[in-house]
């Protein structure tokens, strides 16, 4: 008897805090498939695979000149003095080092406008999704690569907040440092 009063004592005391908690309103959204698909994204890959060519022509191009530079220096080796032939042998080698070096800043400078590109489209993904919970009455997005499960009437928001996304970003341009 004692523990049935427990029970229905507990039962009353915590029935008004059960009632204060509020109702979970739940939204799906598939950011990757977003991520992928989304003007800004694709153009941004645009970018980064033009620059990307360019930077590697320059550089063939680059090289190339050295190595014919390297073969007239080598066709040179028995015309000019020891001496001679090591210091512009050196040069060339140092030559090569920073076109290499060069080369190396770019990649990661490339990189790091791109990372930072995609980051703006994460952040208006995420006002996106924020916008449209909030229309929804929705209290919690969750991302479907997260989801566990959920039945058919789950409200998926993937197509609306891409749309909205491709209207209020639809490009970013990649900004690398000189």
């Amino acid at each position: 008897m004692r523990t049935l009063a427990a029970v229905l004592l507990l039962c009353f005391c915590t029935a008004p805090v059960l009632a204060a908690v509020p109702q979970s309103v739940v939204i799906v959204i598939d950011t990757n498939r977003i991520m992928r698909e989304a003007r800004a994204t694709v153009e941004i890959a645009r970018q980064v695979e033009a620059i990307g060519a360019r930077y590697g022509s320059e550089f063939k191009a680059a090289e190339a000149r050295l190595r014919q530079e390297d073969q007239a220096l080598t066709n040179q080796r028995n015309l000019i003095n020891k001496e001679a032939y090591k210091a512009k042998a050196q040069e060339l080698h140092e030559r090569l080092a920073t076109l290499r070096s060069k080369a190396q800043r770019q990649r990661t400078n490339l990189d790091r406008a791109r990372s930072e590109a995609v980051r703006k489209v994460q952040l208006q993904l995420l006002r996106v999704a924020g916008e449209l919970a909030g229309e929804l009455g929705a209290n919690i997005v969750v991302q479907k690569a997260a989801l566990v499960w959920a039945d058919e009437s789950a409200l998926e928001i993937t197509e609306d907040a891409l749309e909205r996304l491709n209207e209020v970003l639809p490009s970013v341009t990649i900004e690398l440092d000189r």
